[in-house]
């Protein structure tokens, strides 16, 4: 009896980006590195580490390279004012204790819902993939057929896809057309998928659920400057006694074959703006070692300096009226996208990235006032942990 070899074929690549890839590089490169852009000896660099790891940022050695803390050129301000991704995370769980809340702000449809009711702008929905629900609702999407046949209307491109629950716009696509005939869904960097497999790939990953939006076209000035994408600009609010204000804002600028404009993506850009006026200051692209500073748009050419965002004072005062509404979610991280029908929340952050802000500024956020903050929020998580417990115990 004669073997047979069969040949091995090996699964397709998935469709979506389910997870951010890695790669970061052993401490002991990244001191080579150090060493040949700067001249420090490892000694020097682990003496500057040590003080900000034990400082009140917490920086660990990624957060010290990402955020190029050995570069006296690059940083303006305090050194240990910088805040690292762990001690992020705390202060957004200090300044937010109200964890009850958490929920609404994680599902993209629950805060949509909620933001609409009080009236601020938000991106519409045009198909909701929620198996096993049966509304009469003609968007609501209850199966694998349901969410084939309208993947088959052309009438409901162009399409921005993302999961309900997802996070930093991984398995997000943007879908430009579809070939019926073809059985072919066409994404807006040209390339073809075809309709069965993405109807799989969404059936398998996203039981929780994935939402269609209509494909939103910049401001004009915004599509001249970087291309006709939407460039969300972060602004961080922080609610206070005296009402909220803007801690700090960075535009997030799509470029190269980017549909979604997260930084993390290699080829997107971040801008510093004033946030009096919303001009551009300065642009960065990359992180660490990779760092660069453009003057012009990697795909348009458009130059940055002298731009000012065109719906900046609209922007913010969006995103300030949006704080005073989320009064139990203190700090917050918006995203709201300049479109062609006006400025419009894309999705808010209960445990926003503070290092857009850093890298944007090149400061560090741990200032003596937002340190007072911080402690008064954890004073008052207290008083209402003690309460609570008072109320039970009459129970």
């Amino acid at each position: 009896m004669t073997s047979v070899d069969i040949p091995v074929v090996p699964p397709a690549p998935p469709m979506l980006d389910t997870a951010r890839p890695q790669t970061a590089a052993p401490p002991s490169m990244d001191l080579l590195e150090i060493f040949a852009q700067r001249g420090l000896s490892p000694v020097a660099v682990a003496l500057r580490f040590a003080k900000l790891s034990l400082g009140p940022g917490k920086v660990s050695f990624p957060d010290f390279v990402r955020l190029r803390l050995f570069d006296d050129d690059f940083v303006e301000g305090p050194p240990e004012h910088f805040i690292g991704q762990r001690r992020n995370l705390e202060i957004c769980h200090q300044i937010n204790y109200r964890h009850d809340w958490f929920g609404l702000l994680e599902n993209k449809i629950t805060s949509r819902s909620y933001l609409d009711a009080y009236g601020l702008p938000t991106l519409p929905v045009s198909g909701l993939y929620a198996p096993g629900m049966h509304s009469a609702a003609p968007h609501v999407l209850g199966d694998v057929v349901a969410l084939e046949q309208f993947l088959l209307r052309p009438r409901n491109y162009p399409l921005f896809g993302k999961p309900v629950e997802g996070f930093q716009s991984l398995g997000s696509i943007g879908l430009a057309a579809v070939d019926a005939r073809a059985r072919e869904l066409e994404r807006t960097d040209g390339t073809r998928v075809a309709l069965q497999d993405f109807v799989a790939e969404i059936a398998s990953t996203y039981a929780s659920g994935y939402v269609f939006q209509p494909l939103m076209r910049p401001h004009p000035e915004i599509e001249a400057l970087c291309g006709p994408r939407l460039a969300t600009v972060r602004m961080l609010t922080l609610l206070t006694d005296d009402g909220p204000r803007l801690l700090g804002a960075a535009w997030k600028i799509p470029g190269g074959d980017n549909i979604a404009d997260n930084y993390w993506r290699a080829g997107n850009l971040l801008a510093q703006l004033d946030l009096d006026t919303g001009d551009v200051r300065r642009v960065v692209t990359g992180a660490g070692f990779a760092l660069t500073q453009p003057t012009h748009h990697p795909d348009t050419g458009a130059d940055f300096a002298g731009f000012r965002h065109p719906q900046w004072e609209a922007m913010r005062a969006l995103a300030l009226d949006g704080a005073r509404l989320m009064r139990h979610v203190p700090l917050i991280g918006w995203d709201l996208a300049g479109t062609s029908s006006g400025p419009m929340i894309v999705e808010m952050n209960e445990t926003p990235d503070f290092s857009l802000i850093q890298l944007a500024e090149r400061k560090g956020m741990l200032t003596a006032d937002f340190t007072a903050v911080i402690e008064r929020h954890k004073r008052d998580a207290a008083a209402r942990a003690k309460t609570g417990k008072a109320a039970v115990s009459k129970l």
